[in-house]
């Protein structure tokens, strides 16, 4: 996983090889030296995720995310696998859990992928018979000077920067188990696609694409051996939470009509 101290990195290797997560702006290593004395704001806003309609989660967090989301996968450019969403709004560039504050909706559940923002972690190619190594960035100027820095002024950790760097691994760790999730439903040919209308009142109809649920007739006929297999990886808990979350578009409507003043 990535290192517990931020190395120096003399050049940023990212900016022509990597694309930054939705949301994010250009990413840059996080620097023991460019980043010293440097830490999050005061407050946490979210204004970056305000036009996301969607936010990836993984499998882990299903329990929680599937009582305020509809739990969807998308296949994600660049991804064979089909990955997990929680949909955030029935339209196009807007999230009804940013508020006009740019906070979070209170008592909403909070995506990992949300809460470890501006960091994420970067997977680089290894060299030649090398293995891939993890990096660990930043939004370019999206640290500030602060009292509570996540490096020292000599470029150290501090308590503050531990549980970020805990987060992301336990989020690299549990991303590496939701992919295998999504490749295990393919395989089973247990996903088919669907969309989600909405026909909210005195407005045009609202329609969301490009989306896949489980099927709950080919899950019904799986055999035994799938079935137990489902089971025991404890993946047949998050099939039923995704499937259960699915009543939550009735919910985004609601709030897309209490936005409009309807």
């Amino acid at each position: 996983m990535a290192s517990k101290t931020p190395a120096k990195t003399p050049a940023n290797p990212l900016a022509s090889t990597v694309i930054a997560p939705p949301g994010y702006g250009a990413l840059t290593p996080f620097d023991k030296h460019k980043h010293a004395g440097l830490g999050l704001p005061a407050e946490r806003r979210y204004r970056w995720a305000g036009a996301l309609n969607a936010m990836f989660v993984n499998a882990a967090e299903f329990g929680r995310a599937a009582l305020d989301y509809p739990l969807v996968f998308v296949r994600a450019p660049g991804n064979s696998e089909p990955l997990p969403a929680a949909v955030l709004s029935l339209e196009a560039q807007r999230n009804l859990f940013v508020d006009a504050d740019d906070r979070w909706r209170s008592g909403a559940y909070v995506p990992a992928y949300a809460r470890r923002h501006p960091f994420c972690i970067v997977q680089l190619p290894g060299e030649k018979n090398a293995e891939a190594r993890n990096l660990v960035c930043v939004e370019d100027g999206a640290l500030v000077r602060s009292d509570r820095p996540l490096l020292d002024a000599q470029g150290e950790a501090t308590a503050d920067w531990a549980p970020l760097l805990k987060m992301m691994e336990a989020m690299e760790a549990a991303r590496t188990q939701t992919v295998a999730f999504g490749a295990r439903l393919d395989a089973l040919a247990l996903l088919t696609p669907f969309d989600a209308l909405a026909l909210p009142h005195s407005a045009r109809p609202l329609r969301l694409q490009g989306m896949l649920r489980v099927d709950e007739a080919k899950l019904g006929k799986l055999d035994g051996k799938d079935l137990k297999s489902l089971l025991t990886r404890g993946e047949l808990r998050a099939i039923y939470a995704h499937l259960l979350s699915l009543e939550n578009f009735a919910r985004l409507l609601d709030l897309n009509q209490a936005a409009r003043g309807g």
